[in-house]
C-alpha cells in the first residue's frame, strides 16, 4: 500500500513537473510569436513608409511633367498668338494700302469725270450762247400777222424746259406761243429754250437734222407719257382701295390714271371707263353692288352715292370707330436688314479675343489641382519624406 502511494507521489510529481515545463515552453512561445509580430510590425510599417515614399515620389515626378508640359503648349498658344497678331497687322496694312489706291483711283476718276463735265458745260454754255444769238437777230422784227403770210418770232418770251415737268404739258403751251411761226424759228426758239438735264438730247441730235420735227420727236422719246400709256392701263386695272384711304383721294387717283391711260380718248369713253374701274376697285363690296345698280354716266356721281352709302352704314352702327388695319411687313423686314456690319479687322478681333479667353480659362482650370500636403506635419508645399520636422509616435500612428 505504502509502495503503491510512493507511486501515485510519484506520478504526480512528475505531471508536476511536466506541466511546468509546459507553461515554461507556451510562455517562451508566447514571447517568440509576440517577438516575432513586432518584427513583422516593423517590416511592414518600413514597407509601407517605402511605398509611401515611392508614391510621393512619383506624384512630384507625374507633377513636374504635368508642369512642364503645360508651361510647353503655353509656349506653343502664345507663338501661335503672335503669329496670328502678325498675321492680322499685315493684313490690315495691306487693307490700308489697297484702301489708299482704291482712294487714289476714285479720285483720279472723280477729276476725269469732272473735267469731262466741265467741258461739256462749256460747249453747251457756248451752243446756248450761239443759239441766243441767232434767236436775238431773228427777234428783231415785229410779229406780223396777215392774211396768207407766214409770221416770224419778235421778242416774244419762250418758257423754258428742264425736264422736270409734263412734255405734253409744256408742248401745248410752247405750241400757243409759236403757234404762227416757220418751222426753222421753232425749232431755233425750242433749243433756247432747254435747261438742265433736257440740253442732252440735243448730244443725240446730228447738227444737220436739228429741226423742229426731230426735236420733238427726240424730247417725246424721253419725258413724253405716250409709251407710258401701257403702264398706266396696266396699273389702273390692279387699282384697290386701300384701307387707309378714303373714297375722295380713291376718285381723284382712278380720275388722273384713266386720264393718262387714255389720253387721246372721248370725253365718254373716259368717264365711262373711270365709273367701271372706281366701282371694281371699291374696298366694301355692298357699296360696290349698289354704285353698280344705280348706273351712273359720270364718276362724280358715283362718289356721291359711294359717299352717302357709306355715312348711312356707320350711323346705323352707332358711334362705334372702323378700325384701320395697317401691316409693317416690309418695316419689319428693313430693321432686319438694317443690322450693323462689322469689316474684316473687327472680325478677326473678335476672333482672337475669344481665343484669348479661352486660353485663359483653361489655364486657371489646369491650375486648380490639388496642392501637395505633407503626412506628417500637416503642411502644403512637401511631402513626408522631405519634412523638416522629426517624425513622432503620434504622427507615426496617424501615418498607419
Amino acid at each position: 500500500m505504502e509502495d503503491s502511494m510512493k507511486q501515485l507521489m510519484e506520478m504526480l510529481s512528475a505531471m508536476k513537473a511536466s506541466q511546468e515545463e509546459m507553461k515554461e515552453d507556451m510562455k517562451r512561445g508566447q514571447e517568440e510569436m509576440k517577438a516575432s509580430q513586432e518584427e513583422m510590425k516593423e517590416e511592414m510599417k518600413t514597407g509601407q513608409e517605402e511605398m509611401k515614399d515611392k508614391f510621393e515620389v512619383s506624384q512630384e515626378k507625374l507633377d513636374e511633367k504635368l508642369q512642364n508640359h503645360q508651361m510647353q503648349l503655353r509656349k506653343e498658344l502664345k507663338g501661335m498668338q503672335v503669329k496670328v497678331q502678325d498675321d492680322l497687322q499685315e493684313m490690315k496694312t495691306t487693307i490700308e494700302e489697297c484702301t489708299d489706291k482704291f482712294d487714289a483711283k476714285l479720285r483720279e476718276f472723280e477729276e476725269v469725270v469732272e473735267d469731262e463735265i466741265n467741258q461739256v458745260k462749256e460747249e453747251m454754255n457756248k451752243k446756248i450762247e450761239d443759239l441766243e444769238t441767232k434767236f436775238t437777230q431773228l427777234s428783231t422784227t415785229a410779229l406780223i400777222k396777215t392774211e396768207g403770210t407766214v409770221t416770224t418770232p419778235s421778242k416774244v418770251k419762250v418758257p423754258t424746259y428742264d425736264g422736270k415737268v409734263s412734255w405734253n404739258t409744256y408742248l401745248r403751251q410752247f405750241e400757243a406761243v409759236a403757234r404762227n411761226w416757220r418751222e426753222e424759228d421753232k425749232a431755233t426758239s425750242l433749243i433756247a429754250a432747254l435747261r438742265g438735264e433736257a440740253l442732252e438730247v440735243l448730244r443725240t441730235i446730228p447738227e444737220a437734222s436739228s429741226n423742229y420735227a426731230t426735236l420733238t420727236s427726240a424730247l417725246e422719246r424721253r419725258y413724253g407719257d405716250a409709251h407710258l400709256q401701257h403702264v398706266y392701263q396696266a396699273q389702273l386695272r390692279s387699282r384697290r382701295q386701300r384701307f387707309e384711304e378714303t373714297l375722295q383721294q380713291y376718285e381723284a387717283d382712278i380720275s388722273r390714271m384713266v386720264n393718262l391711260a387714255y389720253p387721246t380718248a372721248p370725253a365718254e369713253v373716259i368717264e365711262q371707263l373711270s365709273v367701271s374701274s372706281f366701282i371694281e376697285g371699291l374696298r366694301d363690296p355692298e357699296i360696290g353692288q349698289l354704285v353698280r345698280l344705280a348706273r351712273h354716266k359720270t364718276i362724280s356721281e358715283a362718289l356721291a352715292q359711294a359717299l352717302e352709302i357709306e355715312a348711312a352704314k356707320q350711323a346705323s352702327r352707332g358711334t362705334r370707330k372702323i378700325r384701320q388695319v395697317k401691316t409693317y411687313q416690309y418695316q419689319d423686314r428693313e430693321r432686319k436688314l438694317q443690322r450693323p456690319s462689322k469689316n474684316l479687322v473687327d472680325s478677326i478681333k473678335d476672333v482672337l479675343e475669344k481665343f484669348t479667353d479661352g486660353q485663359n480659362s483653361e489655364d486657371s482650370t489646369t491650375n486648380r489641382r490639388r496642392p501637395i500636403r505633407c503626412w506628417i506635419c500637416g503642411v502644403e508645399g512637401h511631402v513626408r519624406s522631405r519634412c523638416p520636422q522629426p517624425p513622432t509616435e503620434q504622427n507615426q500612428g496617424n501615418a498607419n
